[in-house]
């Protein structure tokens, strides 16, 4: 059997390469677990959740023990490091397999035996996931651009291998995030757009939208697995997962309609007289207005634009408490930051004296939200009764988009779809190790299952999840987790499918 070339690297040195002192720890490397994709194999409910690697290393020399003084690494063993792993053969099992960041270093100390350690590590989704966010409102949007938006505020990189973001089919009418974790935010847009966002393998965001898989190479197999002795390709474990919990015969989604309120004060300090924010000469005081508040209205939601404070009209600073002193308007920079329900507010006293902010209201246009609406549509088949599937999505734009959403997979998910679970050993030839190097997530392939695997059946499929395991003699066990790749097949798409011969019309 062939054995493939791995590197475990990690970058202890927090400088993007991996470089320096013990970030190779290949040599050191016992055992690597990951696994990345959805946490259901259903592209309908299933979404991709953080990825994981557990990396087991000989700790014979301490060197992980972030307590250990004297060890090389010390100082240098914090969550947040870079970890990846790559292939580097043979011939071409070559590729990134997981990218991602330290979560947490257990060293696993023994008595009798070797002392190891266990490097846990989260996936790109999940590192994002740590961090909370706020966006503007934005209007009139895709997909795709508010995923980047998000991304930026997570302070995400811009860099090539990064992002790979669709626009989608979708244009978000407005949408704003308020004080959420960057994984629920663009959660809300996946929702939206019935797309799916994931990880690839070399560590990047990935945002596909509905109709990604519907063009090009996704339509295209790219590898046959096969339970033929004889094949090129071959897996020695399959597993068909019951579907009846993914049909479902009835869709539901609501629509929030919204109107702009007349222009008005939003928001007012409360603190005033002895309690006024106080400024100390060459100092900043960020203030931040929040809304709707005690005097909005009952179906305020949130604020279309806030309206940048002018002195005077709007704020007073003078040199005392009472407002009766030195007006020091002039000496006391102001810059904002708009977002759909806060407004910061950074003054920047440049005096030599204290400021007291004595007065200070921020007005703006109020989002008032309107009586939703409800829309459906069932299947035709009453063989599996009524199973209903709600939309979570928050920002479908009209009832009409709705509607399409509703018919669309009341008539695809109406009816069951095979799920399967496939294993193999892929250092049996050079080419399977060449497959467990080169598939991701999304990619289409073939299941031969007419002999041994006795499911009578010849499929295409998507991957939608994968486990890799390799062990310490290199054995390399790679699991995938299946969707129907026919079952969404007939769907048109513009420039990819004949519309009334072999499809009908995706929304």
């Amino acid at each position: 059997m062939p054995t493939g070339t791995y590197v475990v690297e990690v970058d202890w040195g927090n400088d993007g390469a991996f470089t320096g002192t013990g970030e190779a720890v290949t040599s050191r490397t016992l055992r690597v677990e990951f696994s990345r994709g959805r946490d259901v194999d259903s592209q309908l409910t299933g979404r991709s959740v953080a990825g994981t690697m557990q990396v087991l290393l000989n700790n014979q020399s301490g060197d992980y023990n972030s307590f250990n003084s004297t060890g090389s690494l010390y100082g240098s063993l914090l969550p947040g490091r870079l970890v990846q792993l790559r292939m580097t053969g043979p011939g071409t099992a070559t590729g990134t397999l997981w990218r991602g960041y330290i979560e947490r270093i257990i060293p696993k100390p023994s008595v009798k035996g070797l002392d190891t350690a266990i490097i846990e590590c989260i996936g790109p989704l999940g590192f994002l996931n740590q961090k909370y966010v706020s966006i503007p409102m934005l209007t009139s949007a895709a997909g795709g651009s508010v995923i980047g938006t998000i991304l930026d505020e997570a302070g995400w990189s811009t860099a090539t291998g990064y992002r790979d973001l669709d626009a989608g089919q979708t244009t978000i009418r407005r949408i704003w995030i308020n004080q959420e974790r960057a994984l629920d935010a663009m959660r809300k847009v996946e929702e939206t757009e019935g797309g799916f966002l994931r990880e690839s393998g070399s560590g990047g965001i990935v945002f596909e939208g509905r109709q990604r898989r519907m063009g090009g190479t996704y339509q295209t197999p790219q590898a046959t697995f096969s339970d033929a002795a004889a094949g090129t390709v071959v897996y020695n474990v399959i597993e068909q997962e019951d579907p009846l919990p993914f049909v479902f015969t009835e869709f539901i989604a609501t629509i929030t309609p919204y109107t702009l309120g007349a222009t008005g004060t939003l928001w007012t300090l409360s603190d005033t007289g002895a309690n006024s924010p106080v400024m100390g000469p060459s100092s900043t005081r960020t203030i931040w207005a929040d809304y709707p508040g005690a005097t909005a209205t009952t179906n305020a939601i949130a604020v279309d634009s806030w309206i940048t404070p002018t002195a005077t009209t709007d704020y007073n600073i003078t040199s005392d408490s009472a407002g009766t002193g030195t007006n020091l308007n002039t000496g006391v920079a102001l810059t904002v930051r708009s977002y759909g329900n806060q407004f910061r507010m950074l003054f920047n006293n440049t005096g030599t004296r204290n400021a007291y902010l004595t007065t200070l209201n921020v007005r703006g246009v109020p989002l008032l939200r309107q009586d939703r609406v409800l829309v459906s549509a069932t299947s035709t088949g009453t063989a599996f009764g009524t199973r209903t599937h709600p939309s979570k999505a928050e920002f479908i734009p009209d009832a009409n988009e709705a509607k399409d959403w509703a018919d669309w997979n009341s008539a695809v998910y109406g009816t069951p779809a095979v799920r399967f679970s496939m294993q193999f050993i892929a250092n049996r030839t050079t080419a399977m190790l060449t497959q467990a190097a080169t598939r991701e997530i999304s990619h289409r392939i073939t299941i031969v299952a007419t002999g041994s695997g006795n499911l009578g059946m010849t499929r295409e499929v998507y991957i939608e999840a994968m486990r890799h395991i390799i062990d310490s003699d290199r054995t390399h066990t790679v699991i995938y987790y299946l969707s129907d790749g026919t079952q969404l097949s007939d769907g048109w798409a513009l420039n990819t499918s004949d519309l009334g011969t072999r499809t009908r019309l995706m929304y």
